[in-house]
């Protein structure tokens, strides 16, 4: 009797467990559908936000700077200008002084179930974009892994190059001047020093960054003599002048999107004014 009701126990338990592994296989099924389907991974969403002002010398700096090479010596007496203008508005600062840098903010969106690293990234930028003095930058970036030590983020041969045509890449904008726009790195806090280490979009997610770039003084200020050539009856005067920069910004960013692989999504071009302010910025 005994032995009986031990044999009808061992018969539940072996069918409890055999549906259970069946709803464990199903369920093993199931999640391995999309694999075997082979689906394909989709394209991150890049969304450009804003550019800010965060490094610039003050008007007075820009005035002093400006006032000496524009502003004519009275009766073609060497020197008097200069020393007009060191009077009215300090000593003339030096090109290093005058450095203008700005920060641009992405939001970047993972629709993918694995994180996504941004790979490299390209921006042009334009000042006066509307005037006859229009002057190009460009810019792209090869991001750091951290197994690269030594990594500056300098580009090769082939970086931020794309071979469709309704993507902005380097080979669009060969004819910017060297040197005038320069990377400083990407960051994606507050406060964080920018670094040429590469950022990952978390899967299922978005991250915000911001990427810092700095004008080359000598080819920004080259364009910026021509404000201060229209304002020679201020500075000769003693007034402030107001320097304002329009600038047009565009680019594309790249991603290393799985079997996609290297996968490019642009931004711009975006339109804006920076207006160099009254007392000197400090760079966040």
């Amino acid at each position: 009797m005994a032995s009986h009701k031990s044999n009808r126990l061992l018969t539940a338990l072996l069918a409890l467990f055999l549906l259970s592994s069946c709803d464990f296989l199903r369920q093993l099924q199931k999640n391995a559908a999309p694999i075997a389907q082979g689906v394909k991974p989709l394209l991150p969403k890049v969304t450009y936000q804003d550019a800010t002002l965060v490094q610039a010398p003050s008007r007075q700096m820009m005035a002093a700077y400006f006032c000496p090479q524009v502003v004519p010596d009275p009766f073609g007496v060497p020197g008097v200008a200069a020393l007009a203008c060191r009077q009215a508005f300090g000593p003339q600062p030096t090109a290093q002084q005058m450095i203008v840098a700005f920060d641009l903010r992405f939001m970047v969106d993972n629709p993918n179930h694995f994180p996504i690293p941004v790979a490299e990234m390209l921006t042009a930028a334009t000042v006066f974009p509307a005037n006859t003095n229009t002057a190009l930058g460009a810019a792209c970036v090869v991001f750091c892994g951290a197994n690269q030590p030594g990594c500056t983020g300098h580009p090769g041969p082939n970086s931020c190059r794309a071979s469709s045509r309704d993507i902005r890449s380097v080979q669009d904008f060969q004819n910017a001047a060297v040197n005038f726009l320069i990377a400083s790195g990407i960051h994606a806090l507050a406060g964080q020093k920018p670094s040429f280490l590469m950022p990952q979009v978390v899967s299922d997610g978005h991250i915000q960054f911001t990427a810092r770039f700095s004008f080359g003084p000598d080819a920004l200020l080259t364009t910026l003599r021509e404000v201060a050539k229209q304002a020679i009856g201020q500075l000769k005067s003693g007034q402030q002048v107001q320097f304002e920069i329009p600038y047009r910004l565009q680019g594309t960013v790249w991603f290393d999107v799985g079997s996609l692989g290297r996968v490019s999504v642009g931004f711009g071009p975006a339109d804006g004014k920076w207006i160099i302010p009254t007392s000197s910025l400090i760079a966040q």
